[in-house]
């Protein structure tokens, strides 16, 4: 069975860290791609998202630095050498491994983020913001207290920004946008604050979790990293239990 264009889309989709700073993005496809994110599911359809869209180069500068800051100190400092080449070992080419593991240890992977035309940054940054608050309609009195009987009510608003942020991406694909998703700069607490202090987020009601560039890309990517097929991470009723998906 042949791929159809949605299927082409996501299998075509590449994380962009290069971008073409002569190309601005029009505000009509920013809103496009954000109206596709709106369009995810979540529970009891309460939408618990937020983006903010991030031209401001100190903005942008800032939120930059975070990740630079962090993927030094957790790459060039944390993480011993042989783990990160144990990690990257799907790459074949000594010469590429070597300037991959470069740019983490340097924080450069990131620079893309500051929206620095000197290093090919992005035109446009979306902040994903979600509701840590989110707990579902049919308890608004409970609304605010971080769960139900052992229901975890933030994982709901994590679980559907994340789909959000995948609809995003993908549909930026489908426009012609490059884009990349990225957490680094969110993923410790202190960041998180600040740069909720930043952008006049209402932390900790809300909580950004996720950021997206988006532009033009600089280079065509065609090659990403290899994929598990379905035989390797899928089973059938029970784990350890092979799913062939109809081949033989």
């Amino acid at each position: 069975m042949d791929d159809n264009e949605t299927l082409r889309t996501i299998k075509n989709r590449r994380a962009i860290r290069d971008y073409d700073t002569s190309k601005d993005v029009p505000d009509e496809l920013v809103y496009k791609v954000i109206e596709a994110g709106g369009y995810a599911p979540s529970a009891e359809n309460q939408q618990p998202w937020r983006i903010i869209i991030v031209r401001d180069k100190q903005l942008q500068e800032f939120i930059g630095q975070k990740a630079v800051d962090r993927t030094i100190e957790l790459f060039g400092r944390a993480t011993p050498r042989e783990e990160l080449e144990r990690r990257l070992s799907y790459i074949e080419s000594k010469a590429s491994l070597e300037r991959t593991i470069d740019i983490l240890i340097t924080g450069a992977r990131f620079e893309y983020i500051k929206g620095k035309p000197e290093t090919n940054g992005a035109p446009v940054l979306l902040v994903l913001a979600v509701d840590q608050t989110h707990i579902g309609n049919s308890q608004a009195t409970l609304r605010g207290t971080g769960g139900v009987y052992g229901w975890s009510s933030p994982r709901h608003a994590v679980i559907a920004g994340s789909m959000m942020m995948q609809n995003m991406a993908l549909a930026a694909a489908s426009l012609g946008l490059g884009s990349c998703v990225s957490s680094v700069q969110l993923d410790h607490f202190d960041d998180v604050g600040a740069i909720s202090e930043k952008l006049n987020i209402p932390f900790p009601h809300w909580v950004p979790i996720l950021c997206l560039t988006l532009g033009y890309a600089l280079y065509e990517r065609t090659l990403g990293p290899p994929r598990q097929t379905p035989e390797e991470i899928a089973f059938l009723n029970k784990w350890g239990e092979s799913f062939k998906g109809g081949r033989k």
